[in-house]
């Protein structure tokens, strides 16, 4: 009985392990715009909200890109700088950077692209907010599977992910001021990432290489061990949106439920899918609003939403190198190498470190624990069984030799008898 407290109690011994594996398990790929409001497009439809420039002619030195063709009508947003100053301009420009009245999709190009679909995604950072595109991420269960490949190696410089050119000055920005800025993060498919804390900044004229490799950790144990894990495998009944991938994720939507109960908008959340849910879009302005719960009650259930938060069987981790060089642009473009940056993503090797939990117990180990208990059981049994026989037999000796003499003294005599 100890025996099996023990083997239920510590399951698992850490076994850290290198192996090549033939298939690869691919990241999230997420690039970040700090930037993609066009002037051009911004002045032809929001007309309140732009002027002349008070000085053209200083204004266009300082910016050529901003003064090529045609400037006799030529319009800036009232930001202030070389303009005057509109209040109601910072709410105009969301609608802008979340309606997309400017198609994103012209700022990069995919040098290969992937199954996945490409997803969506807002980041509210001190910069501003972030316009963010990922390829293979899987937040939620949902019935896609996370992208694996077959890894060939015909390269030196290894197996081509994926890739990405970048147009950085395909649009007049709405600040002059303000250069194009783009941020990128390759992380697990599962866990949310914000690339400005955790990526890479992208730069203008430059060639980006980044070789990537995996670190994955597994929980899953095999029965009869009660493994506390949560799978994270695609599900074709999960609704949208609710099952989270990750522990990361399940605290996130723990606070996101709290946020949006309290400030009527989602403060939680690294990566926001939906619009509704940015907290500058709030009706309630950042106020907490009456609810009929008390706070200290959302509190606790937040509480407890996280403490049941499980982690997933499988934890990926992806750690990599950039190297970064200057862009080298076919010498027939006319085009400038400086407005454009190239991102290009290799396997280098398939060498998979893997943190694997397994039975503190193998089945031989526990054969033989077990057998050595039967043994040790069977040993004591046939010695008290020994010990026992030998006890009844002198018990049954004795009670022979007893009777005999019992015999002899009972006997009739032998003696003469005279008259």
């Amino acid at each position: 009985m100890e025996f099996f407290k023990i083997y239920y109690k510590y399951p698992t011994n850490i076994v850290l392990e290198t192996t090549v594996e033939k298939y690869f398990q691919l990241p999230a790929v997420t690039i970040c715009f700090l930037n993609t409001i066009s002037t051009e497009t911004f002045c032809r439809y929001s007309t309140d909200f732009c002027q002349k420039p008070n000085n053209l002619e200083e204004f266009c030195k300082k910016h050529p890109i901003y003064c090529e063709g045609n400037i006799t009508y030529l319009k800036i947003p009232m930001t202030g700088y070389y303009s005057n100053y509109s209040r109601r301009l910072r709410a105009e420009t969301r609608n802008y950077l979340l309606y997309e009245h400017f198609n994103d999709r012209e700022l990069y190009e995919i040098s290969r692209p992937r199954n996945s679909p490409i997803t969506k995604t807002f980041i509210l950072d001190t910069n501003g907010m972030l316009k963010c595109y990922s390829e293979n991420l899987h937040l939620y269960q949902n019935g896609l599977r996370p992208e694996t490949t077959e890894v060939d190696f015909n390269s030196s410089s290894g197996f081509f992910i994926t890739g990405f050119k970048l147009n950085m000055y395909k649009i007049r920005l709405f600040y002059a001021l303000v250069k194009p800025q783009v941020f990128i993060g390759i992380h697990s498919p599962f866990v949310p990432n914000n690339p400005t804390f955790d990526g890479t900044a992208i730069y203008p004229g430059k060639a980006h290489e980044f070789q990537v490799e995996l670190d994955r950790e597994e929980h899953r144990l095999p029965p009869p061990y009660q493994t506390n894990c949560k799978d994270n495998g695609p599900s074709e009944d999960a609704k949208p949106l609710t099952n989270p991938n990750s522990y990361q994720m399940c605290l996130e939507m723990c606070k996101s439920e709290f946020s949006t109960k309290v400030y009527d908008c989602n403060l939680a959340l690294t990566m926001v899918s939906a619009i509704s849910d940015l907290c500058f879009q709030s009706r309630n302005g950042m106020k907490p609003i009456r609810h009929s719960k008390p706070i200290s009650e959302l509190k606790k259930r937040r509480q407890s939403c996280m403490q049941d938060c499980r982690p997933e069987c499988l934890k990926l981790q992806y750690k990599y190198k950039m190297a970064s060089k200057d862009l080298d642009i076919d010498g027939k473009s006319q085009e400038d190498p400086n407005n454009f940056a190239q991102i290009n993503i290799y396997v280098k090797n398939t060498e998979v470190t893997v943190l694997r939990h397994v039975p503190l117990y193998g089945s031989g180990e526990t054969f033989s624990y077990i057998g050595g208990l039967v043994g040790f059981w069977l040993g004591v049994s046939v010695f008290t069984f020994t010990d026992t026989i030998e006890k009844l037999y002198r018990k049954a000796v004795y009670w022979k030799m007893s009777l005999k003499v019992d015999g002899v003294q009972s006997a009739p005599s032998l003696e003469i008898h005279h008259d």
